[in-house]
């Protein structure tokens, strides 16, 4: 009987060691994450309205970009350059700002997917495409916001904490393991 309440115990405590620490690396993946997400949501909110409160800074911002793509793009072929509804406008209203930017014939069409900004490029077709979207960029950098995370929730600072609750569990062991020892003395 003695035997199965030790091994009753410990199985409880192992048991309990095991879940905690699942549960709390769980919880902080689970915190992590959102982390993540509301900085993306603060990036896109922020980069909005920096565009917005100065939008010619801006468009020569894009300007810039396509002139940065233009030695990959100007080719003698059908160049379609995709904009959001906003971008879309203006530069239809400033068609001359892109035409004379290229040697090639160039079309400039809207996105029917809204996005904030930047451009996406089309050529022979659709065949080839490129997508320079301030979206696209913030999503091909997620992995260094989640490195740069990581780094200041560092992960030694979770695992100074199972190490703790590893060594509670351990004291619990022993105080049982001293009860148990201390009874047998009593009975004896």
């Amino acid at each position: 009987m003695k035997q199965h309440f030790i091994d009753s115990y410990y199985q409880f405590l192992n048991q309990s060691l095991s879940l905690t620490l699942l549960n709390g690396k769980e919880k902080f993946l689970n915190i992590k994450n959102n982390l993540i997400k509301k900085l993306n949501a603060s990036l896109f909110k922020l980069i909005r309205e920096k565009m917005d409160n100065n939008y010619a800074s801006y468009i020569d911002y894009l300007l810039d970009s396509i002139k940065n793509v233009k030695k990959t793009i100007d080719r003698p072929q059908e160049i379609e350059l995709i904009f959001n509804h906003k971008d879309y406008n203006y530069f239809i209203k400033n068609f001359d700002k892109i035409v004379d930017l290229f040697k090639n014939p160039i079309e400039i069409n809207e996105d029917k997917r809204d996005f904030i900004g930047g451009f996406k490029v089309s050529l022979v077709g659709g065949v080839i495409s490129y997508d320079y979207t301030i979206d696209n960029l913030i999503n091909k950098n997620s992995s260094f916001i989640q490195m740069e995370i990581s780094k200041i929730i560092n992960d030694s600072e979770i695992k100074e904490i199972e190490i703790e609750f590893e060594e509670f569990i351990k004291n619990h062991k022993k105080l049982i393991t001293e009860y148990l020892t201390q009874y047998d003395q009593i009975q004896n």
